[in-house]
């Protein structure tokens, strides 16, 4: 136990006074490359095509795709009908990102879908830069993340995809529709603290989350398998019953290299990821992989793969009783 505590402990203060945002962006999102398209692609398709769960998603059966770079499986008449028939529902739905990073990508299909997104990380400065990037508080800045031009290709691809005006669209939509960043630690039974401003809706009023949406994070948070799934645990009970959890991650992945420093990582297969959503009271819907594209020198990390899993939180039992 005193083992496993000091190496927690290690590992929070590796991050705490090694993990740089800016060197980070530079190795990591310096361009826009096929995995990072890849979850971008995913998140298009669960917030604009199905309509965040509401279109072919969540039905009890799960689906398996072995996706190729090239990501685009939604056609053009799916793609207007959806878009055509979406109602002003957006307001009342709350999504949540566990561990944001200072990446504010993931947030770009969530803002199509709702106006009342969530941010969080474990760290102070990913949190910070999150805010700048917002409020636009460093747009003189030249460090990569605080400033529009480090997120235009990404905007620009899914302004692409949604078939949008322009990604300057995109860009206002994500800042008016991000109402909070806050800190969060996966392995608390609450990983939010009880923040209040995480805990209020659009009514002022405390409830849980539509979607909650994860992307390299809970592998790189946590130790061991057991801590993994844990964390699932922790993360789902901030989601409301028959709510959508959003998984992306690495495969097979033990470390990645930042700032001179190796980071570990839980080395995650399929069967990992799902028996811990499983244990978290989820059934997996959709499962999908893009094997790795891009070479160690461009991302020094040693994942195989990169995955997309939704899982649809079990809704509540009520049990009934009979007189006899």
């Amino acid at each position: 136990m005193m083992e496993s505590q000091a190496k927690r402990l290690a590992l929070e203060q590796l991050y705490k006074d090694n993990f740089k945002p800016e060197v980070y962006l530079s190795t990591y999102y310096r361009t826009l490359d096929v995995e990072v398209e890849f979850f971008l692609g995913n998140l298009h398709h669960f917030f604009f095509v199905s309509n965040g769960g509401q279109h072919g998603e969540g039905d009890g059966t799960c689906r398996t795709r072995q996706v190729e770079p090239e990501v685009n499986d939604a056609d053009d008449g799916g793609e207007k009908a959806v878009h055509n028939n979406e109602t002003k529902k957006k307001e009342g739905r709350r999504v949540l990102e566990i561990g944001s990073g200072p990446v504010p990508i993931s947030m770009i299909s969530a803002s199509r879908w709702s106006e009342w997104i969530v941010c969080s990380d474990f760290l102070e400065q990913n949190r910070q830069n999150i805010k700048q990037w917002l409020t636009m508080t460093a747009i003189t800045s030249t460090a990569p993340g605080r400033h529009d031009e480090t997120w235009l290709p990404f905007f620009r691809y899914v302004t692409e995809l949604e078939r949008a005006e322009s990604e300057t669209l995109l860009l206002d939509r994500v800042r008016l529709s991000v109402r909070a960043v806050v800190p969060c630690n996966v392995l608390l039974t609450d990983p939010l603290m009880n923040d209040k401003d995480a805990a209020q809706n659009a009514d002022g009023c405390s409830s849980l989350y539509d979607v909650i949406i994860t992307t390299l994070c809970l592998e790189f948070a946590t130790l061991s398998v057991d801590e993994y799934s844990s964390a699932v645990g922790n993360v789902t009970s901030l989601l409301r019953p028959e709510g959508f959890l959003v998984i992306q991650g690495a495969l097979g992945n033990s470390h990645y290299w930042h700032n001179n420093h190796q980071f570990p990582s839980v080395t995650l297969s399929r069967a990992v990821v799902e028996s811990a959503i499983k244990n978290a009271g989820c059934l997996v819907v959709d499962w999908r992989e893009l094997a790795r594209c891009c070479s160690p020198q461009d991302k020094p990390a040693d994942h195989s793969a990169v995955f997309y899993c939704l899982a649809r939180k079990n809704p509540i039992q009520t049990t009934t009783t009979t007189t006899k």
